[in-house]
């Protein structure tokens, strides 16, 4: 029972992370509000590293190689994923960029089709299923919500091809390794990498003006959503099969459409819901087979 609790807690933070960008996105530049994201997420987890004499040895271990190849994993995640994601949701809505990141799964059979040759005819049905939802959902956006509706639904279909390809590089580091250190040090070499690119091209003094509110928003994204989320889906996969634990991405969508609703009153139509379950569909294997990483 605590496993089922751990992950529904996990489910409600992950589902409210564009939720969350979007209600501050006119008081914090985009790069800024992920470098802070990940960053503060980086400090909860340290903790969980530094007081675990497991973590600990399995830091002791690592080498060089070991290091680069985590470096390009918050590289290819944080940085780049989760900064095309971010600009997505303030160029638009949060619902749609929500539900566009969680068909990662979809991406990840179809580069694995392509680095194995080897695709089964279900397996075809199930890509076929996912393309036709995501084409559905961009088709059928509230367009008005968006000042470049193609540029913001690009960005979110290409943050979700990101994540498909950290999701299988970090498979195999998780299992040399473990989750807490491997998604720690990750979240810190990714978000360090935003650095020079905000004092380029944004206005960092935006940290002088957030109102109260705001630094709270803030605090939840980083607190909340990004350290203790993982932390809670970790601790939830421990006390349960991985497939289960993966239900977070099966769900996402769909808080993440009520979440929208209810806070930012933003519209949905049915037919929304119905390209929503394609792409539900087509994840659905890929969910019961890996342990896929969060948002």
């Amino acid at each position: 029972m605590t496993g089922y609790i751990f992950l529904l807690i996990t489910i409600i933070l992950f589902s409210s992370m564009e939720v969350a960008g979007r209600l501050i996105h006119l008081a914090v530049p985009p790069l800024s509000m992920t470098f802070l994201r990940f960053f503060i997420g980086f400090l909860v987890i340290l903790p969980f590293i530094i007081f675990n004499k497991r973590e600990m040895s399995v830091v002791k271990t690592m080498k060089r190689a070991d290091i680069l190849k985590i470096f390009l994993l918050g590289f290819t995640n944080v940085f780049l994923s989760m900064m095309l994601l971010q600009l997505a949701v303030h160029r638009g809505n949060a619902s749609i960029p929500a539900i566009l990141i969680s068909s990662n799964p979809l991406f990840v059979y179809i580069i694995t089709a392509f680095m194995t040759k080897s695709v089964s005819k279900s397996h075809v049905i199930k890509i076929i299923s996912g393309l036709f939802g995501i084409s559905g959902i961009i088709i059928f956006s509230q367009s008005e919500s968006f000042k470049n509706p193609f540029l913001a639904l690009s960005l979110s279909v290409l943050a979700s091809i990101l994540f498909a390809a950290y999701t299988i590089g970090a498979h195999g580091m998780v299992e040399k390794f473990s989750n807490l250190t491997v998604t720690g040090l990750s979240f810190l070499f990714g978000s360090v990498l935003y650095l020079p690119f905000i004092f380029a091209f944004e206005d960092y003094a935006f940290i002088l003006r957030l109102s109260a509110k705001e630094i709270y928003v803030l605090l939840y994204m980083g607190v909340f959503i990004t350290g203790l989320g993982y932390v809670f889906f970790f601790e939830g996969l421990k006390r349960m099969k991985v497939y289960v634990g993966s239900m977070v991405f099966f769900l996402k969508p769909l808080f993440a459409l009520l979440f929208s609703f209810i806070f930012l009153n933003e519209r949905f139509i049915p037919l929304q819901i119905f390209f929503v379950l394609f792409i539900l569909y087509s994840t659905l294997p890929e969910i019961r087979k890996k342990n896929v990483h969060g948002s």
